[in-house]
């Protein structure tokens, strides 16, 4: 049975989750500071590791898988075109938008004193090419990639649709897809280390959506919690560089620690009301690099050099960034819901 009433629900507060691993990610505290190692030095690194690259390493992943299961839950090839417009409004506006808008933010950096109070952000050199990249290339918006790889991989749909036409035939593709990265790292400017979580994302909502789109029991979540767990040790080992995982093998954990927390999370999903806030993530998305470069220069400015200032900064402008973001989009979705659809796209 298909509750996909669950599965938006769901959606909505495991994109929020992994909206702020994605700000702790992007948070640049750790080098703003040239500290000798002591206990909070040591634990700001481990924090930051643990968020943003061990339980880290699955938000952008999940982002990918949930776009293919929205995308391809009801795909029919005559929905191509009426799916593209709707994408053009939700995805590609949107890109362009804040594009831009990273490419004006950089050039008024780069000629302005605003850039001593910035850290982390590129600045602009003039160019054809750098506005031409700025503009439809993320050059000033560096996280925008995951938006440019979405909008490639919803344009080559009847490409991914050939394959998922019968089932056999889309698991030797996603086999395909698992293994390419190994030689060619990237096509069309796309990140093919990534294609495998929204082609997963693609045949589930094709084949398994009744999996995924109610909860589980509480006997397999507590199953998926223990593996998730078992997944972020050995994942945490790794980036002590305590051993080293090869690429296929990243990738099927990877697969493996998505998969199991999202079973694991239906221990709460089911008791957890979606708040107005929780829905703001794509603003979060957009903004919250703004911010954090801000942020962490200020601190670090304003207060001494030290460790316990460094894990202050790193916790502090993580937190702060999130609530102001969603805040001001909240605040913005209900005033100006217009203005708030054309710059975010609004979606389910």
């Amino acid at each position: 049975m298909i509750n996909l009433d669950y599965f938006w629900k769901k959606k909505t507060l495991l994109s929020f989750v992994a909206i702020i691993l994605v700000v702790v990610i992007h948070n640049s505290t750790i080098n703003q500071y040239s500290l000798s190692p002591d206990f909070f030095t040591n634990f700001t690194n481990f924090i930051h590791n643990f968020f943003a690259y061990d339980f880290g390493a699955i938000a952008v992943p999940l982002f990918f898988f949930l776009a293919g299961i929205a995308f391809f839950r009801n795909y029919k090839p005559k929905l191509y075109l009426k799916k593209l417009r709707s994408r053009f409004k939700t995805l590609l506006i949107p890109f362009l938008i804040w594009n831009i808008i990273g490419l004006l933010f950089a050039i008024i950096c780069t000629y302005t004193p605003l850039s001593q109070f910035i850290t982390g952000r590129e600045l602009f050199t003039p160019s054809f090419q750098n506005v031409f990249e700025g503009i439809f290339y993320y050059k000033y918006n560096f996280q925008f990639w995951f938006l440019y790889d979405l909008i490639i991989y919803i344009i080559l749909t009847p490409f991914f649709y050939l394959f998922l036409s019968k089932k056999w035939l889309s698991i030797i593709f996603a086999i395909f897809c698992l293994i390419i990265p190994v030689f060619v790292d990237s096509f069309l400017g796309v990140n093919l280390y990534f294609l495998i979580f929204y082609y997963l994302g693609c045949h589930i909502g094709k084949y398994h959506l009744h999996l995924f789109s109610q909860p589980t029991t509480k006997k397999y979540s507590i199953i998926a919690t223990i593996v998730l767990i078992l997944l972020l040790s050995i994942k945490i080992l790794s980036i002590y560089n305590l051993f080293q995982i090869p690429t296929i093998v990243s990738q099927l954990l990877l697969i493996l620690t998505l998969l199991s927390f999202w079973f694991a999370a239906d221990s709460f999903i089911p008791k957890t009301k979606v708040k107005k806030y929780t829905s703001e993530f794509f603003p979060v998305y957009a903004l919250h690099t703004y911010f954090l470069a801000v942020t962490i220069k200020i601190i670090y400015l304003l207060a001494p050099h030290n460790s316990i200032v460094m894990c202050f900064n790193e916790v502090f402008s993580t937190i702060f960034v999130v609530i102001i973001v969603t805040t001001i989009a909240y605040f913005w979705h209900q005033k100006l819901p217009r203005l708030y659809s054309f710059m975010f796209g609004t979606r389910k």
